[in-house]
């Protein structure tokens, strides 16, 4: 392992190779898709099997952030893919998760200078953001302040009043997704882990504008309620709901006979998945058009 500074604790020691997006969320996707292929929509032509990984932390702030992924994956995420529509209460540990990967995933777009459409205040933001959220996270901070974390559930829909891409359910249902959003002054960290979008707020000058969403400090509740968001956060779902859908269509010809070959060989694993029940979602909503975005392997963006 390369030695370095530790991009938590800022201590030197022997850095490990860390998952930006938890391990448990690809192992999901593959196990659950029917045929255990999974394609990044940014390369298409090429299966993956995991996410992208960074030598970040020491082997102690590896360890924190793998605590409170266990306990998501264990009192939240599984149970809910187990059954949806029930109540969920919460501890402290879901608020250090949501802040754990909303700082890993600016981290991994600040690195990468993805911040060039960013002017200077809104960069000094993502900055104090950063800062915050790993002061947090070192128990330096008892909460993060103005950088809130939402956490919205998701499950198949059956009818909308505006138009939707025929790939919606599998996007809603089944994308891993991750990306740094702004419009206007409103800036973002976006998460999407299958049936979770979780959201960290760098700066949002009209807060009322989200609700029923918020993570709370101690303890709550994730269930059925009403929740709501701005207009132009929908449009950028279906856009990527979109882009997903374009992505996938266009692997090349012998990818698509491996896709086709291994949907076949693997017909009785498919009927009954998570993957074949997205994808009926489409078929009960939009009819023979759910297949213009193509049966292939799910997909994973960043």
């Amino acid at each position: 392992m390369p030695q370095g500074i530790c991009r938590l604790c800022r201590e030197q020691a022997e850095l490990q190779l860390s998952h930006v997006v938890p391990a448990f969320v690809y192992r999901w996707l593959r196990e659950s898709s029917g045929n255990g292929h999974i394609r990044s929509s940014q390369s298409p032509n090429r299966r993956i099997q995991d996410g992208p990984q960074e030598h970040w932390l020491c082997t102690n702030c590896e360890r924190r952030f793998g605590r409170v992924e266990t306990t998501f994956a264990n009192q939240l995420f599984h149970p809910y893919l187990a059954a949806s529509g029930q109540r969920f209460h919460y501890g402290d540990w879901l608020l250090q998760f949501c802040v754990s990967v909303s700082w890993r995933v600016l981290q991994y777009h600040l690195t990468r200078d993805n911040n060039s459409g960013f002017d200077q205040t809104a960069i000094a933001r993502l900055e104090l953001a950063e800062a915050t959220w790993r002061s947090f996270l070192l128990g330096q901070a008892p909460h993060p302040g103005a950088f809130r974390q939402h956490l919205i559930p998701l499950d198949g829909i059956e009818s909308a009043t505006f138009d939707l891409p025929p790939n919606i359910n599998r996007y809603l249902m089944r994308a891993v997704h991750i990306d740094l959003c702004h419009g206007g002054d409103t800036v973002f960290v976006y998460l999407k882990l299958g049936r979770f979008m979780i959201l960290g707020f760098v700066n949002e000058p009209n807060p009322n504008h989200w609700s029923g969403s918020r993570v709370n400090a101690n303890q709550g509740a994730v269930e059925p309620r009403h929740y709501t968001f701005p207009a132009p956060f929908r449009d950028y779902l279906i856009d990527k709901a979109n882009s997903t859908s374009a992505a996938l269509a266009s692997v090349s010809d012998r990818q698509r006979t491996r896709i086709d070959e291994a949907f076949r060989s693997n017909i009785d694993r498919f009927v009954g998945s998570d993957s074949f029940h997205a994808m009926d979602a489409d078929v009960q909503m939009f009819g023979h058009a759910a297949f213009s975005s193509g049966l292939s392997d799910d997909a994973s963006d960043r």
